[in-house]
This record gives C-alpha cells, structure tokens and sequence, in this order.
C-alpha cells in the first residue's frame, strides 16, 4: 500500500491543516475528507529523506514550461552563456540559473533514476482541461512511462495524470484549474500584463502570447469600443447598446471572478483607478463567461482570446484612436491593446524530469497544440511590416520619416523588450527578452545573409527631444546586449515618440517604451545621427 499527501486542499480540509499522510491503495485514491485526489509518495516506506525529496520536485513543474517557447537552457551552451553573465555582473533572473544550475544533472541522471515525481501545477485553466491533460499524457508516453492515466475531476475540478516506469518508479501530476495562483512557493501558470512593472516578475517565464477579447452575441451588430467606453461600463455606467452600434438595450457585462488573473488584468488594462461596477455578472470560468454572453443578446463580457469559442469578437479602439483587432500579429507583436503574457510562475527549484517536459513542450508538435489553442508563439518569428498595423491610426498617430524609411520592405522580429518610466536599463526581464531575440537572430542568420535594425521608442514624460534622446539610449542599450551574444547589428536608432503621450489609458505610453528588432533582406547603412531642436516641437506633458 502506498501513501500520499493530501497538497493543495482548501484550508477549510482538516487533513490539509494537519499536514495528514494518507493511505493511497491506487492511482485514483481520493482525500476522505474534501474528496480530493491524492498525491502518492511512494511505496510505503518510513517518511524522512524521501518525503522532502517529494516536496522538493513537486514545486519544480513550473521549471517543466520554462521552455515551452524555445527557450533552450537545458543545453550546455545555453547553461555556460547564463554562468557567464552572471559571472560579468549582468542582470540574470533567478529563474535562468536555477534552470541553468539544474541542466548539468540531466548528464548524471537518467530518466527514471530517483525519488518518485510528484508535480503540481495551478492555472491550468489558461490551457483548459483537455490540452493540459493531453500534452502531458504525450509527454509521459514520449518519456517511456506505461499505464498513462487520468483521473475524472475531483470535486474541486483537479485532474491527476500518472503513469509509471516500466521498473515500477510513478510520475504524478496534478493539474489545478483555479485561475492561477500568485502564493510564492505555487508553481503557476499566470496571465500578466506585459506593460505592468508590478506584474512582470523574476521568477516567471513566457510561455506564450494571449490577449483578452470583448465579446458579444454572434448577432450583434457592434463591431467595435473604445477602452474609455469599456472602462465606463465596467464601472457600472448603464449604457443602450444602441449608443454603440450595437443590439438596443441596458449592456450586461460579464467577467469573471476577483481572484483570477483574467479579472487582475481587466483591472490593470482598463479600469485603472476607477472601481469595478455592482452589478458586473461574475463567473467562474472563462468557458462559462462566452457561454453566458452566447446566450444572452444584450451582453458584452471581457475574456481570454483563447476562450472565446462561438462568441463575437470586437475591435477595441485605444486612446490614441487607432482601431486594433486581436490578430495573430498584433498579439504577437504586444501592440493589440489588451495583449498578455501566459508565463509560468515557479519556485526557485528544478529537476532534471521537468527539464525534460521543457524540452518535449519546445518541440513542434506541443507547440502546435498550444498554437491550436489560440495562444501566439512565444519564440520569437519574424512578420511582414503591413501585418504588423491597426486596422486604421488614430488621427494623433505619426510615424517618424526615418521609421518609415527603415522599416519599409523589412520584417519585424516579435519580441517586445519593455522599459521602465524614463529608463534605458535593462533588467532581469528585459535580458531575458533579448536573450529570446538572439538566439533566433543567430539562427536566421545561419541560414541566410540578413540586416538587424534595433529601433527605440519612447513615449515618456516630457519633450520631443527628451524622447528622441531617450529612445536612442534604449536602442544602444539592446544593440549592445545582442552584440555581446554574437549578432551583428547594422543600425541602431532612436526614433522617438509616434504620438503625443495619451491623456487616457497608460497603458499606451507603456507600450511605446520599448525596443523592436525589424530584420532585413537587403543591405541597410547606418543612418546620419538626428539632430534635435529644442523647442521647436511641443511637449509631451
């Protein structure tokens, strides 16, 4: 008879609050408290070394997705180039070297050598219930396991997949669908604002691009709302459809609950400051939100892109007054107003089994599952300039000429390296971002001759000049670090600001802090240097 831990149980479980070891007579053992699925530890033997063990791997799964998005640090080279800057004193996330720490036990340790496994993994609703579940299962088949399995939901919606050695060692994960969890020691999936400082953290890793969609009835007319529009109905405003274009009638907003991060993020992009309206219909999931929009003619609800299913998608128009549709592209590219981040939150622990679900999740067949699910590569991929727009600019919206001219004909390298207000310093994310870029760039670069661009924007408190100056400093600063690695850049440039710094909506001067890659075909020179007239244009305020 084995045994399992009773983990993550609601606090209200008496054999959560005393830390119980239960008898776990098979895989679909349940807690016979809360009902929940148990966690085995192994085959009975005293608790000691083991059980720490155990709790040690079962906080590493997030160290399982740190590649899902070809983020190779499992090889040596990768592990060396972290080891090295962190030796020269540059930023590197704790995330990095544990990871690049953790890649030499994969030479030392074969799979299957060890304390049993025991994985588990909140936020797994961002995948929804059957793609989780699958590309596990496929990677426990890809790993030699037999007697894959899993179990039907507990009643607090967690799925248990196991599977065993064919010499007898388990491998156990448990899949929380919860909305994500923010506590440190969580290993999490996490939607966070990629423009939020507060929310983009150390310890979490990309995995991939999502967006949040509003959404109508598939007859409604609307076919499009402003951010200010959408903040006023989310703070309570009673608004007639009509007044949109859309179906006549009080609007019904749906979203989902507080805790999630889906709610987190409607919070950050668009309410801001303003507080959330009473009569906001709340839902637990966000495959129970499109449904409740599906079938109510006068509602309007906020939700992931990848969890839209049979609902209608509108344009959102920004402060600016640019018209954007949450394509493939803008997504990618984080210019799409509403755009996130899916990253994993974990701890700072790894093993060399989780390493291994990386590098199966880098590989083409689970990303194209991830791409089925509506979410944008997190590798970095190239994009034709006329795709990479809105559908229509804001009337404010003016490109700089030596843009225009630099950019024509080339292709833009996904990948947003975000700064800080007034700052040109690269942190620990920003590296991270970068280090993304130049390992697709040198691998373009194999296959074919091609010219790097890094152009800088700025879109930052005070004038023309400030921000041309700015702008420039953020180029030097990532042309600099892709140097470093090994690409050759043809052009740095700062370009300045596109538009006045927006009134409204912050979160449109954020994304215009920033650096883009933009990769060519043809021969490009540098550009004479750009000489500013103080004073001859108007502030930004």
């Amino acid at each position: 008879m084995s045994r399992g831990v009773c983990t993550n149980l609601p606090a209200a479980c008496s054999q959560a609050a005393a830390r119980a070891v239960l008898p776990c007579p098979d895989q679909d053992a349940r807690c016979p408290t809360c009902g929940a699925a148990l966690l085995p530890v192994g085959d009975g033997a005293p608790m000691g070394k083991g059980e720490g063990a155990v709790r040690w791997a079962a906080s590493s799964l997030a160290v399982a997705l740190v590649l899902g998005a070809g983020w190779n640090w499992w090889s040596s080279e990768a592990a060396s180039d972290s080891a090295a800057q962190a030796a020269k004193g540059v930023p590197v996330s704790p995330a990095v070297l544990a990871v690049a720490q953790a890649a030499s036990a994969l030479e030392s340790e074969p799979p299957g050598v060890g304390t049993p496994n025991v994985f588990a993994l909140h936020g797994m609703d961002a995948l929804g219930p059957r793609l989780g579940a699958e590309l596990v299962e496929a990677f426990l088949t890809q790993e030699g396991h037999v007697e894959v399995h899993r179990s039907p939901p507990d009643p607090h919606g967690a799925v248990l997949v196991s599977a065993r050695r064919p010499g007898g060692l388990r491998q156990d994960i448990r899949l929380d669908f919860d909305g994500g969890s923010t506590a440190p020691n969580d290993a999490s999936l996490r939607r966070v604002s990629s423009t939020s400082g507060a929310d983009l953290k150390d310890n979490q890793v990309l995995v991939g691009m999502d967006a949040l969609a509003v959404v109508v009835h598939p007859d409604n007319p609307m076919d499009r709302i402003s951010l200010a529009q959408l903040r006023d109905l989310l703070s309570g405003r009673v608004i007639d459809g009509a007044r949109l274009g859309g179906t006549a009638g009080p609007v019904r907003v749906n979203v989902r609950n507080e805790p999630s991060d889906s709610w987190t993020l409607v919070w950050h992009q668009v309410l801001g400051s303003a507080s959330a309206g009473a009569d906001l219909q709340r839902h637990e999931s966000d495959a129970a939100l499109s449904q409740a929009v599906v079938a109510d003619a006068h509602a309007l609800g906020v939700v992931p892109l990848s969890a839209v299913g049979d609902a209608k998608v509108l344009a959102v128009v920004d402060s600016l007054g640019s018209v954007w549709k949450p394509t493939p592209e803008a997504v990618a590219t984080e210019r799409y107003p509403l755009t996130h981040r899916l990253v994993v939150q974990m701890p700072m622990s790894s093993s060399p089994v989780a390493l291994r679900y990386a590098q199966f999740l880098a590989g083409p067949g689970a990303q194209m599952k991830l791409r089925s699910s509506g979410l944008a590569s997190a590798s970095p991929v190239l994009i034709d300039q006329v795709a990479t727009g809105p559908l229509s600019a804001g009337a404010a919206v003016k490109l700089p000429k030596d843009y225009v001219a630099l950019t024509r004909g080339a292709q833009l390298m996904t990948g947003r390296v975000g700064f800080g207000v007034e700052s040109a310093e690269l942190d620990a994310v920003a590296h991270v971002d970068v280090d993304r870029l130049a390992r697709q760039l040198k691998e373009l670069a194999s296959s074919k001759p091609v010219s790097v661009m890094v152009l800088g924007v700025a879109n930052d408190p005070g004038g023309f000049c400030i921000n041309r100056s700015l702008s420039d400093k953020r180029a030097a600063a990532v042309a600099e670090a892709l140097t470093a690695q090994g690409v050759q850049v043809r052009v740095v440039r700062g370009v300045g600001r596109f538009a006045p710094a927006p009134v409204v909506g912050a979160d449109d001067a954020a994304r215009d802090r920033r650096v883009e890659v933009w990769v060519s075909d043809a021969p490009v020179r540098q550009p004479a240097a750009f000489k500013c007239i103080p004073g001859a244009v108007v502030s930004a305020g």
